[in-house]
């Protein structure tokens, strides 16, 4: 019994930093989790919007590349974006206006369009001789994610 104590005891002087840390990590997701799930829907949904919008740009990119051989797939492209966007953030399920959330993503996409069609014409510019444009991304002019809006906003210009 009494080399069971010292056994345990010896473990814990061996390993007293990483139990302190181990115990620190639980608490502290613990309590982030707490914070979140004592958070009211539209504060959730608030945080998803914050988190989209960060993360819109590359979801606008990885669907520009995996429908780059196709043509006219604007809205193919649109739909792809708006179905990941929903089905990493389950809690967009709970808007009452779905339609003015869905008009909303939208105007998120338009915002991302426009600044990674900046970012593309900005390295072509930079770097008209280096290859570091992925193809898919360099035809953002032609075929990304065109919808009614854009062409009115280019018939504008």
């Amino acid at each position: 019994m009494l080399n069971g104590i010292q056994n345990f005891l010896q473990f814990i002087n061996d390993n007293w930093t990483t139990i302190i840390v181990i115990i620190s990590l639980i608490i502290a997701i613990g309590k982030k989790a707490y914070d979140y799930f004592s958070k009211s829907d539209e504060e959730k949904i608030e945080i998803a919007k914050k988190q989209i919008q960060e993360i819109c740009l590359k979801l606008i990119t990885d669907a520009e590349v995996d429908y780059e051989s196709w043509n006219k797939a604007g809205s193919i492209k649109r739909a792809q974006v708006i179905q990941k966007i929903f089905a990493d953030y389950p809690i967009l399920a709970k808007v009452a206006d779905q339609e003015k959330l869905i008009e909303w993503i939208d105007e998120t996409i338009n915002t991302s369009l426009k600044e990674l069609r900046k970012i593309v014409a900005d390295n072509q510019k930079n770097n008209p001789t280096q290859g570091t444009v992925d193809p898919a991304i360099s035809k953002v002019g032609i075929t990304l994610f065109s919808t009614e809006d854009e062409k009115a906003d280019k018939a504008t210009e």
